[in-house]
């Protein structure tokens, strides 16, 4: 028999207001399998392809039923308790020997998504093992899973890291994981979001869209940086590797879901071709913005990065609410320095010594800002 904190895991159900988490049963093989033949679940699972009833009698027989009866688990499928419908599975893996946390994992019926179940699970889940002396749940998920990205932050959890080639995919190629974590000294309440998404179609001007980065730009993004003036006005004389640009396009919706950067991509609206990048990063005080950009070669000269300037700095003092946005540029970088004025921003001066060249020498930075009209507040004197 299965105990954890002298409580026995084998027969031990749990509820919330909608769900009841108990253990696996051979009749929910059926099920499992029904739900398992949806493609959406297998694209951040590491499941058999295709999965069968066999599989998922295995699943809820034996994997189902191991971490409880070891007492280092409670593996649970969770039925919406009003109807009995199995809707979800959840686990608990508990700390293992001289480690102090915990790991919350789930998944969620296609049928039964988008309706918060996957967070009110977490969120029992979690709450059990600080009932039963727990120090700290993680929680990781495939960094394209935005979803689950989502749940975990609506579950109390905070964002922590990035962990490269950490989570187990269908084709066996590892993918990068997202770490979120819950102490019990977290309040538990919803972790406010870091940062306002784009409308769902993007912001367009007729001649340029900005969407947020994603898997898909990395070619157009390698083609950029390898360009000999792009990589002339860089801060290293070594472009970023192919791997390096799959990853940063991987993980652009996570970045700004969790408020480190809010990446662009500049499309050409007439092909729906990649033309560059634009990028808003928090500047340290709040509601201030560091701005960043570059054109792809074959769309430099019409004008794109003012255009997308423009388009970034309305959505930025509108729905985002910032207050200032600033960017800089290397005194002889004169097109940048053009595009800002375009758009509308301000000389802000010049800071010396700071903008390093790839051969390791340092220029002068020209800066400039934009501001906000409903925050403008001169301090007297």
């Amino acid at each position: 028999m299965g105990v954890f904190a002298d409580v026995e895991l084998d027969e031990l159900v749990l509820t919330t207001p909608r769900l009841t988490l108990r253990p696996w049963r051979r009749d929910d093989a059926e099920a499992v399998a029904e739900i398992m033949r949806g493609a959406d679940l297998g694209e951040f699972l590491a499941l058999p392809d295709p999965y069968t009833l066999d599989d998922a009698i295995g699943f809820v027989t034996a994997i189902g039923g191991e971490t409880r009866s070891a007492g280092t688990g409670l593996e649970c499928a969770v039925v919406e308790t009003v109807s009995g419908q199995l809707v979800a599975s959840a686990a608990l893996r508990l700390p293992r020997p001289r480690r102090l946390e915990a790991e919350v994992g789930y998944w969620v019926g296609r049928a039964y998504q988008g309706q918060g179940y996957a967070a009110e699970v977490t969120r029992a889940l979690t709450d059990w093992a600080f009932a039963h002396g727990v120090s700290r749940v993680e929680l990781f998920c495939a960094v394209r899973n935005l979803a689950s990205a989502k749940t975990a932050l609506n579950a109390g959890f905070r964002f922590e890291a990035v962990l490269h080639g950490h989570h187990p995919m269908r084709d066996g190629d590892p993918a990068d994981s997202a770490l979120f974590a819950r102490l019990p000294s977290d309040s538990g309440a919803p972790t406010p979001r870091a940062a306002v998404d784009l409308p769902g179609g993007g912001l367009s001007d007729g001649i340029v869209l900005l969407r947020v980065m994603a898997p898909g730009d990395e070619a157009g993004l390698g083609e950029q940086e390898a360009d000999p003036v792009t990589r002339s006005w860089e801060f290293t004389a070594e472009p970023r590797t192919a791997l390096e640009h799959r990853r940063l396009c991987a993980g652009a919706a996570l970045q700004w879901l969790t408020g480190q950067v809010m990446r662009c991509a500049i499309v050409d609206v007439e092909t729906g071709r990649y033309a560059g990048m634009i990028s808003i990063r928090p500047a340290g005080p709040p509601q201030i913005g560091g701005i960043g950009y570059a054109v792809h070669p074959a769309f430099r000269g019409r004008g794109y990065t003012a255009r997308a300037l423009r388009l970034l700095t309305a959505w930025a003092f509108g729905e985002a609410d910032f207050a200032r946005l600033e960017l800089g540029a290397k005194v002889g970088n004169i097109a940048s320095q053009k595009a800002a004025l375009a758009a509308g921003f301000e000389r802000d001066g010049v800071r010396a010594t700071r903008m390093r060249n790839p051969d390791g020498t340092f220029t002068d930075e020209a800066r400039f800002a934009a501001l906000n009209p409903r925050h403008v507040q001169r301090d007297a004197g």
